[in-house]
């Protein structure tokens, strides 16, 4: 008891003596367990609330879609294994009332699939007056339950009293077309109204939601709509498509990097770990032989030394797993929310974290047991002696020899000190190096995300306004259009891939557009296009396997025949990975070209006959900037985090420095060196380090930035990665200003070295 009382108290004497380097490990562990419980917190939250939402609302598996009628929700619903069907009608309508707002209006007739969830309100009765509407749009245009909206549908112009403030799961992501990619919810939204608003002339359904008993049974059941149901021009997974399938990037995309950034900073505590307890070791040698002389086992001695990182580690990971769970989490989820509608969204937790925070403690605790195993081996008599110092003269000769001798004095000190504590420096390398590769990462998202911005806006769409053409619209009104407006144009088709025998949805971009929509080559430059073939982007083909030479096979929603086209070309798209052909292929096929865009390169008044709204690739540009002030706060948490990690590690760098060369700065001091002198040869040293783990960062940065990019965004993306010269210049003044800054600070310690005893503590 005697013996476990002296060693608790040499323990607790020996954390207050070393307390700075102590809580370097323990704030690297909090911060690593605190980024990997916090992602995977709002990771599970986000899976467990998504998948809770749409069980409770009963989210449909399928969307048949097409011009149908009640007798065609009957017999999809006396298809074996297919629970339900509801028939919907959906249309786009401008909001009169408000400026440049549009909403998707659908009109159903009953609600027992894709359930509203009423935020507040009445919930949905055919026979009730009225108009349920998205909370997301109603909430960022300050619409209240029991306003009146007015709306234009088509040309057909009516107002609805608001009755309820609503979500739907079919719709956790809304945007209004193919040209938009984050919902821009205060641009437009959804609504719902009872079938009954219509006149009779218009109760047709634009889609089916069919409802199937298990989800093994969808692909026959797809296969049974498609092949026996008149009117149905395509059946699609409901998962596979815009609102669910986003979600679940978003979802899968945190799987890519929380490993990345919390194992950055978990690895420097254990190198911090190692440094530090090979320090105290050393220190304590005569104490161990003292120790071994009085009786104590191996075993005893080795666990009272990995006591320390046991400790630590239970503070460290305890503190980090309760600030992800609780706070980090919490902020990912906010942030997400500004996006995505669900009922009821919370952070959740598995098996995973606790696991995570188990191993993170044995790793520490083991590898404190592998630093002091090779002393407490040693003999009491072996180790009672003094230790020589380990110092390979060979290895420093070459320092007062040939071009090193013409080097200062400062220089040929750092070099050998370097060279002997070769330990300590690869741990302030790599630290900094991690502080390099948040910057680096933290910037470079932004960079390449307005570099896709630029792209998409100013680089392959070049045109002021896009008129959507609508399906009603007659040859005569197109015609017109043309005249009125332009004659560049394009039409997009759902298809299917066979790619063998299974079937993908993609699209082909049929493009008589000239030079208002660019096709981009391999490296993102304009490139023609000729009218033998398809273009199937480079990304589509690489997951496909695809290459310039081979036939794609495919058909057209709605079409049974099937087509195979040569591939003659591979071009690169940042948002949509299908095929490209000219109108003059696509009419050699044997299909009449009816557009479905028009581009203008000048403002237009109102909405033309035959059109179903006017597109501003300025409003496209405002919300993708909106977007961009969302990302603001992940990339100011990765910079915050950067610089901790850099001033934690230099500091404890510094510390250690300072402990270990008490005895060579004193006597630098007999010598006559002033404190400033010192203080720059200690200053100089970490400025070397920094500029090795510049070197080292940059591209480090580079290449996680170009991973998270290519593995966790969703396949239908394809990011050209950008790193500007300011991101490069940035990230390095940062790491030399967070290393100078704390390097000057530490230098204080200079003028209070205790030169008598640190002289005499080497006699």
């Amino acid at each position: 008891m005697a013996g476990r009382n002296m060693l608790r108290r040499k323990m607790l004497r020996d954390v207050r003596k070393n307390f700075s380097q102590f809580i370097t490990i323990l704030l690297m562990l909090l911060v690593g367990t605190l980024v990997f419980s916090g992602i995977k917190s709002y990771m599970i939250g986000m899976q467990v609330s998504g998948d809770e939402y749409y069980a409770t609302n009963n989210l449909q598996d399928l969307d048949a879609f097409g011009k149908m009628s009640d007798a065609t929700v009957d017999k999809i619903e006396k298809i074996e294994h297919v629970n339900r069907a509801e028939g919907k009608l959906s249309t786009m309508a401008s909001v009169t009332s408000l400026s440049e707002r549009d909403l998707q209006l659908n009109f159903i007739k009953t609600n027992e699939i894709s359930r509203m969830h009423v935020v507040e309100g009445e919930n949905f009765d055919v026979e009730k007056d009225g108009i349920w509407l998205d909370e997301y749009f109603a909430r960022e245009n300050k619409i209240a339950l029991g306003d009146t909206i007015e709306l234009d549908a088509n040309g057909m112009a009516f107002s609805k009293k608001v009755v309820g403030l609503i979500y739907t799961p079919d719709h956790v992501a809304y945007v209004k077309d193919e040209t938009e990619i984050f919902p821009a919810h205060d641009k437009y939204g959804y609504a719902y109204l009872s079938q009954n608003e219509l006149p009779e002339t218009m109760r047709f359904y634009s889609s089916i939601m069919v409802d199937v008993d298990d989800e093994a049974n969808r692909n026959a059941i797809k296969t049974a709509i498609t092949d026996t149901v008149d009117g149905v021009v395509s059946v699609v997974f409901t998962k596979d498509q815009y609102s669910a399938a986003s979600y679940q990037g978003e979802i899968d995309e945190g799987k890519t990097y929380v490993g990345i950034f919390s194992g950055l900073f978990i690895a420097i505590a254990l190198l911090c770990t190692v440094t530090t307890m090979a320090r105290i070791v050393r220190k304590d040698r005569t104490q161990i032989g003292v120790m071994k002389a009085l009786g104590f086992s191996d075993a005893r001695i080795a666990w009272h030394y990995i006591s320390y990182a046991l400790f630590l580690s239970l503070i460290g990971v305890a503190l980090g797993l309760a600030l992800g769970i609780a706070f980090f989490g919490k902020v990912f989820i906010d942030m997400e929310t500004v996006f995505f509608e669900v009922a009821n969204i919370h952070t959740g937790i598995d098996a995973s974290v606790w696991v995570m925070g188990v191993l993170t403690i044995a790793a520490t605790c083991l590898t404190c047991y592998l630093v002091v195993r090779g002393y407490v081996r040693q003999p009491a008599a072996e180790i009672l002696r003094v230790e020589r110092p380990k110092v390979k003269s060979r290895s420093l000769r070459f320092t007062t020899s040939g071009l090193f001798r013409k080097l200062s004095f400062s220089a040929r000190w750092n070099i050998r000190d370097i060279l002997r504590n070769k330990a300590r420096t690869i741990t302030g390398v790599f630290g900094v190096v991690g502080c390099m590769v948040l910057l680096v990462c933290g910037f470079g998202i932004l960079d390449t995300v307005n570099g896709y911005i630029d792209l998409e806006l100013s680089e392959i769409n070049n045109y002021k306004n896009r008129l959507n053409i609508s399906e009603e619209a007659t040859s005569e009104q197109i015609e017109k259009l043309y005249a009125d407006y332009s004659h560049d144009s394009s039409k997009t088709l759902g298809i299917e891939v066979k790619k063998d025998d299974e079937l993908l949805v993609k699209s082909i971009f049929v493009t008589d557009a000239g030079d208002s929509v660019r096709t981009m080559d391999k490296k993102w430059q304009k490139m023609e296009l000729a009218d033998d073939g398809v273009y199937v982007t480079q990304k589509f083909a690489e997951l496909e396997g695809y290459a310039v030479g081979d036939e794609i096979e495919w058909h057209i929603f709605g079409d049974s025949t099937y087509y195979r086209t040569k591939i003659i070309g591979l071009n690169r798209d940042p948002q949509n990975q299908a095929l490209t052909m000219t109108r003059k292929m696509y009419e050699s096929l044997g299909f009449e070209y009816m557009p479905d865009a028009i581009y203008v390169d000048h403002e237009i008044e109102g909405t033309p006959e035959g059109v179903d709204s006017v597109q501003e690739i300025d409003s496209i540009r405002e919300g993708m900037e909106q977007m961009l002030d969302t990302m603001m706060t992940m990339v100011v948490m990765l910079i915050v985090f950067a610089a901790l990690l850099g001033a934690i590690i230099i500091y404890n760098m510094g510390v250690l420095s300072f402990a270990e060369k008490d005895y060579q700065f004193s006597t630098l001091k007999v010598l006559g060196f002033s404190d400033q002198k010192i203080g720059r040869i200690f200053i100089q040293q970490n400025l070397w380090i920094a500029t090795a783990a510049i070197i080292v960062g940059l591209p480090a940065g580079y290449g996680i930035v170009d991973y998270i990019f290519r593995e966790a965004i969703e396949e239908s993306y394809d990011f050209s990665i950008t790193i500007t010269l300011l991101t490069c210049l940035l990230s390095t003044i940062g790491t030399f200003f967070v290393s100078l800054v704390v390097s000057a600070w530490l230098t204080r310690r200079v003028a209070k070295i205790d030169m008598v005893k640190s002289l005499k503590a080497n006699e």
